[in-house]
């Protein structure tokens, strides 16, 4: 996939999950915890609803930029966090080599 085919907004989600890590996901909002990265928190960064933010997540991964990682929070439940690909990290290095000419 080439950088001129990514929306803008889809280049943002991907930056701030490479700088945040990634961002979790419980399954449940309600079952957000502190200091845990969620997509509230992203749509909040971009200016859109979670519901967007989840929209984009799964369009990212339709592409591969993005996968899903299971996760054990210390008291042993379970997350799932979307984290950034091999394919995803070239598309950012595409879109900072666009951003520098």
């Amino acid at each position: 996939m080439s950088i001129e085919r990514l929306r803008d907004d889809l280049i943002a989600v991907l930056r701030i999950l490479k700088e945040k890590g990634g961002t979790d996901c419980t399954g449940t909002c309600h079952h957000r915890k502190p200091g845990e990265f969620h997509c509230h928190t992203l749509g909040n960064m971009i200016n859109v609803s979670s519901q967007g933010v989840k929209n984009r997540l799964l369009s990212l991964m339709r592409m591969g930029l993005v996968e899903r990682v299971r996760m054990k929070r210390p008291d042993d439940t379970l997350l799932v966090r979307f984290v950034v690909t091999p394919q995803g990290d070239e598309i950012l290095a595409q879109s900072d080599d666009r951003t520098l000419t």
